[in-house]
């Protein structure tokens, strides 16, 4: 561990009874809490430090040994562990990624038989195992996942293990950090078709879990021939340049028949380069439209996700064409009397002191000379007749009953005329 020791471990007089056995709590419940609580986060501190989860008893007497000193109680310390799932065995924990029954019968097991006994039994220290693969599926994310359109999620393992060197120490951690991966359905394990462990990364825009198919093995196996034909074109390159190199120097020393025949493998290797880089250029092209059909099928999902989204939400808020047209329609109606009443407040409003005032007006007048009108024509019946000769002006003009009646007729309708 080096500098991860804690200051106390330069204090002789501490580390002295934090070396020492540990009493059982209900005799001292402060010495075993304080020792349980320190060997507890430098397990833990170590195999962090070390980016190596799994460890053996023995493995931590030689980390943690301190002169001639080595810390006891152990056993104590890793069965405290066990019992609070800090920790488990390197069986149990294969057990559990690969049957969880067979998981459970192996724990009940361990705890009948005591594997803390055997200072060669493997442990698995589980929170370093979830920072490791944290740290494993970012480093994918940000130096793989980058190329979407060449089927990134699909891995080769070996190549993947010696990219990871960095965040663990061994091909065993690196083991148990893929099983806790696969356990979060981040990550499937498959096979090529000569066995070869192929590793399939989830795809975020993939619903469900990871399936491993045919496909898979053949985009890994079209992988595989790119890369084998890229080393054969930077092989054929250099016989190339090698055999014209050749070929100057024999030119150089007259000798025409020997840089002929070199001359001539020189343009047997351009001829094996040029029909390689087609291969290889087939290749790719394959390669990039299998990832332009993901991505074209990644697309139709979101159309497809967006349009359930959007029938949802109309659906959710109580919205229809049929609404939408019945609404349209009312503001029409709406709107149309808005219309009639805005030109009838523009055309200006009747009064009953102009209209129909004046139509009953009217009607009552007409009624009143129609009956004057016959009143006068019965007097005038009565009447004698006119004289042919028209009297005398001297005695001054006398008012016949008809004149009289016109003249209160007249003033009358005057009357009514003025008062309207």
């Amino acid at each position: 561990m080096g500098s991860n020791f804690p200051e106390v471990w330069a204090d002789d007089e501490q580390m002295s009874g934090l070396m020492s056995m540990i009493k059982a709590r209900d005799v001292n419940p402060n010495d075993y809490d304080r020792k349980i609580e320190f060997w507890s986060d430098m397990i833990a501190k170590s195999c962090d430090s070390e980016r190596n989860t799994v460890f053996t008893i023995d493995i931590l007497k030689r980390r943690f040994r301190r002169g001639d000193q080595l810390p006891g109680s152990l056993n104590v310390i890793i069965q405290h562990m066990l019992d609070i799932g800090e920790i488990t065995t390197l069986d149990d924990y294969k057990a559990r990624n690969q049957n969880w029954l067979q998981r459970g019968y192996r724990s009940f097991m361990g705890s009948l038989w005591g594997a803390t006994n055997d200072n060669q039994t493997e442990y698995v220290h589980l929170p370093t195992v979830k920072k490791h693969a944290d740290n494993m599926l970012e480093f994918f994310r940000s130096e793989y996942a980058v190329d979407d359109d060449m089927l990134p999620e699909i891995v080769d393992s070996a190549e993947f293990f010696e990219e990871c060197k960095h965040l663990v120490a061994n091909k065993k951690t690196y083991d148990v950090t893929l099983a806790e991966l696969v356990n979060r359905g981040e990550v499937t394990i498959g096979s090529s078709k000569i066995g070869e462990e192929i590793l399939k990364f989830r795809d975020n825009a993939a619903y469900g879990p990871i399936k491993w198919t045919e496909s898979d093995a053949s985009v890994h196996d079209m992988r595989r021939a790119m890369s084998k034909l890229e080393h054969e074109i930077k092989r054929l390159e250099m016989k190339a340049k090698k055999a014209e190199k050749d070929a100057r120097l024999y030119i150089r020393q007259g000798n025409k028949n020997h840089a002929a025949q070199y001359l001539r493998q020189k343009k047997r290797a351009l001829k094996e380069i040029e029909s390689k880089d087609n291969q290889y250029q087939r290749l790719l092209e394959i390669m990039r439209q299998l990832g332009r059909t993901k991505q074209n099928k990644q697309i139709l999902d979101v159309y497809k996700a967006g349009a359930n989204a959007f029938k949802a939400t109309l659906q959710r808020q109580g919205i229809s064409a049929e609404k939408i047209d019945e609404t349209m329609d009312d503001i029409d109606d709406a709107m149309a009397v808005a219309e009639e009443i805005q030109d009838a407040i523009a055309a200006g409003v009747p009064t009953l002191a102009t209209d129909e005032i004046n139509k009953d007006l009217e009607a009552e007048l007409n009624a009143i000379l129609a009956s004057d009108n016959s009143e006068v024509d019965l007097m005038i019946k009565d009447l004698p007749d006119m004289p042919s000769e028209e009297p005398s002006t001297a005695a001054g003009p006398a008012r016949t009953s008809k004149e009289t009646a016109d003249n209160s007729i007249a003033a009358r309708l005057k009357r009514l005329r003025e008062a309207v």
